[in-house]
C-alpha cells in the first residue's frame, strides 16, 4: 500500500503547485506599461516648375495637390509641400499658370520626403503648336473627335531588317540596305530629343519572330496597292513594312528612299501623321536622300517623350504612369505617299 500513498501525494504537491503554492496568499495582477506617444511624423517634398519649351523657371505658378492648400512658386519657379503623417502613394496635383496648358500629374510620396522634383509646363504659344501636337502625338489628323493617348517607347528599340527582296527574292542590295541602316540611326534620336537611339541593328534574309524591345522590317512587293507602307504606333514588339518601289518613282533607280524609311520609324517611334511641312506630313511628296525632321517634329516629339506612356489631352498624367502601349493596343497606320 505504501507505494500508493506516494503517488497520492506527489499528485497533491503537482496540484497544490498549480494553484499557486501553499502559503494561502493570493498574487495582485501587474499594471501594464503604458505605450509610448507616437512622434508625429512631418515631411516635405520640394521642386520647381518650369517651362518645358525654353527651361526657364515659372514664378506665380499654382500647384493645387489634392487635400492641400495650393501653392504658388516663386520667382525662381520653386515650390514647397509640407506635411505630417502618410501621405497617399502618388500626391494627385494640377498646376496652372497664365500663358500655358493646364498640367494634371502626381508627384511620389517617399517617408523622408523628397527635393528637387522637376515640373513642366507646355507654353501656350509659339514654337510650341496645341492644334499640331494633337496631330502629331494625338491623330488629330485623322480622328480629331477620338484623340489617342500618348505612345511612346520608355526604352531604347533594337531593330531587326528582314533583307529579303520580295520583287527580286534575292537580299536587298548593299546601297539600299545601307541606306536603310542610316534612316533608323538618324531618325531615333531626332523623335526623342535625343534621349533615346537606336539599338543594335541585325539583318538576315528571312523573318524573325517578334521580340520585346525590338522593331522588325521588312518588305514586300504590292506595286498595285494605293500605300507605300504601314508601321504600328509605338508598339512593342515593333513591326515596320516598306512597299518595296511602290513610292520610290521620283527617285530615279532608288527603290528604297531613306525618308520613307524614316517617315515609318516615326510611327513605330509614337507619331501620327500631320498636315504640316515635314517628313510626318500626310501628303508631301517623299524627298529622295532626306531624313532630317522638320524643327516643328523635333520640338514638338522632344516634348511629347518628356511626358509618360498615356498622357492624354491636353496635358493629364497617368495616375499609375505605367507603359500604356502594349502590342495589343497599338494601332497600325497606313501610308499612302
Amino acid at each position: 500500500m505504501k507505494p500508493i500513498l506516494f503517488m497520492v501525494s506527489l499528485l497533491g504537491c503537482v496540484s497544490l503547485v498549480c494553484c499557486g503554492g501553499g502559503d494561502g496568499k493570493s498574487s495582485s495582477p501587474s499594471t501594464p506599461t503604458p505605450l509610448p506617444t507616437p512622434t508625429v511624423q512631418t515631411w516635405t517634398i520640394s521642386g520647381t516648375v518650369s517651362d518645358a519649351v525654353t527651361g526657364s523657371p515659372i514664378g506665380g505658378a499654382t500647384l493645387s495637390f489634392s487635400g492641400q492648400s495650393p501653392l504658388t512658386t516663386t520667382g525662381d519657379g520653386t515650390w514647397t509641400l509640407n506635411g505630417t503623417g502618410t501621405a497617399a502613394t502618388r500626391q494627385a496635383v494640377t498646376i496652372t499658370a497664365p500663358g500655358y496648358i493646364d498640367r494634371d500629374t502626381s508627384v511620389r510620396w517617399e517617408t523622408g520626403g523628397r527635393r528637387d522634383v522637376p515640373l513642366t509646363l507646355l507654353p501656350n504659344r509659339a514654337p510650341f503648336s496645341l492644334p499640331y501636337y494633337r496631330e502629331f502625338v494625338r491623330n488629330g489628323l485623322e480622328a480629331p473627335a477620338s484623340l489617342e493617348p500618348l505612345r511612346r517607347w520608355t526604352t531604347s528599340p533594337d531593330f531587326y531588317i528582314n533583307t529579303f527582296n520580295p520583287r527580286t527574292s534575292k537580299p536587298l542590295e548593299d546601297a539600299e540596305l545601307a541606306l536603310v541602316i542610316r534612316a533608323i540611326r538618324e531618325a531615333v534620336p531626332q523623335l526623342t530629343g535625343s534621349t533615346l537611339s537606336a539599338g543594335t541593328i541585325e539583318t538576315g534574309n528571312g523573318p524573325r519572330e517578334p521580340r520585346v524591345g525590338v522593331i522588325n522590317v521588312r518588305f514586300e512587293y504590292d506595286p498595285k496597292s494605293s500605300y507605300c507602307g504601314y508601321a504600328y504606333i509605338a508598339a512593342n514588339p515593333g513591326d515596320i513594312m516598306i512597299n518595296y518601289d511602290r513610292c520610290a518613282n521620283v527617285c530615279g533607280s532608288l527603290k528604297v528612299t531613306p525618308e520613307t524609311i524614316a517617315h515609318e520609324v516615326g510611327h513605330a517611334m509614337g507619331f501620327w501623321h500631320t498636315s504640316g511641312d515635314g517628313i510626318m506630313s500626310e501628303s508631301r511628296t517623299r524627298r529622295c536622300a532626306n531624313v532630317d525632321f522638320s524643327p516643328q517634329e523635333r520640338l514638338h516629339a522632344r516634348l511629347s517623350y518628356a511626358r509618360p506612356p498615356g498622357n492624354t489631352d491636353a496635358d493629364k498624367d497617368p495616375s499609375s504612369f505605367s507603359n500604356f502601349a502594349a502590342p495589343t493596343t497599338a494601332p497600325a497606320i497606313f501610308c499612302r505617299r
